[in-house]
């Protein structure tokens, strides 16, 4: 017993390591620098909270972690009305093609980001493919400028950039998911709705979970689609960050936003870990039934 630990803890060493040098040092020396300050073009490395201050008595700043925030919890609810049914029907309806339905699926994320962008400029922009259709059909006299550089192209776009990760966080846990317990539950009578919410919810909440995790931390850290699709909306706290890292050269600042940002979203995903875990349907996850 006593080799086959000294063996794991040997195994799991560099893991370890590279976790450590390339995750930690680098937030550690990010949070360090916050409590620095500027003078001029040269950092001086004075301890003090001013810049922290800054952060909260600033009203732009507080505005724009709160919009990052609120586009993650709207792609992330989008995405996980949108991939239930996708997920359901990969893992209970096909049998011979799933493989190259995931493969599909994932097919968006063997692009750069800019090519998947500059692809829904095309579709979006005022001579794209959905404006042309309509001004062809005689729907509209005029192309529709909202659907790009505006909010609605925005979480449009992370929608489509990040529902692969949804998908595939549901898809595992509906491979899991019993069909004889909805057979069941029919059989006594149950209603769809019924079913949803008293079991399959519960049994896919670990996939559901994990895929809006996700989906929600990278929203909230894109830089390049609300630059390129939000036109003068996509001004974000990370494009922020990259001005004061960038041409204001002020990395004290920067670093106060980044880390306040990292910690506001540390603070969110416990603070849902903790409603989930308490939560009926919740249980599952913590238990693991």
């Amino acid at each position: 017993m006593a080799f086959a630990a000294d063996r794991g803890v040997r195994l799991a060493a560099p893991v370890a390591l590279v976790l450590v040098a390339g995750c930690v040092v680098p937030l550690a020396v990010l949070f360090v620098y916050s409590f620095f300050k500027v003078d001029f073009v040269a950092i001086v490395h004075d301890p003090t909270v001013k810049n922290y201050v800054r952060v909260a008595a600033s009203a732009t700043y507080r505005g724009l972690i709160g919009r990052a925030i609120l586009s993650g919890a709207i792609v992330a609810v989008i995405s996980a009305v949108i991939a239930y049914p996708v997920a359901w029907a990969i893992a209970k309806r096909v049998y011979l093609l799933k493989s190259a339905y995931l493969t599909l699926l994932l097919i968006p994320l063997y692009t750069g980001d800019l090519v998947r962008i500059f692809a829904w400029r095309v579709v979006l922009g005022s001579e794209g493919v959905i404006n042309s259709f309509l001004m062809w059909t005689g729907i509209v006299h005029e192309p529709i400028r909202a659907l790009l550089f505006s909010p609605f192209a925005t979480h449009v776009v992370l929608t489509y950039d990040y529902l692969p990760f949804m998908v595939m966080g549901l898809w595992l846990a509906f491979e899991s998911l019993d069909d004889r317990l909805l057979e069941a539950a029919r059989d006594l009578g149950a209603g769809e709705v019924t079913i949803f919410r008293r079991i399959v919810l519960p049994l896919t909440a670990p996939g559901l979970i994990a895929g809006a995790m996700m989906v929600f931390v990278l929203v909230v850290g894109d830089y390049l689609t609300p630059q390129l699709i939000g036109g003068s909306s996509g001004i974000t706290v990370i494009s922020a960050i990259n001005d004061l890292f960038g041409t204001a050269f002020d990395w004290p600042l920067g670093s106060a936003i980044a880390s306040s940002l990292l910690i506001i979203l540390g603070l969110l995903v416990t603070l849902a870990a903790l409603v989930v875990a308490r939560s009926t349907w919740g249980r599952s996850v913590v238990s693991g039934e």
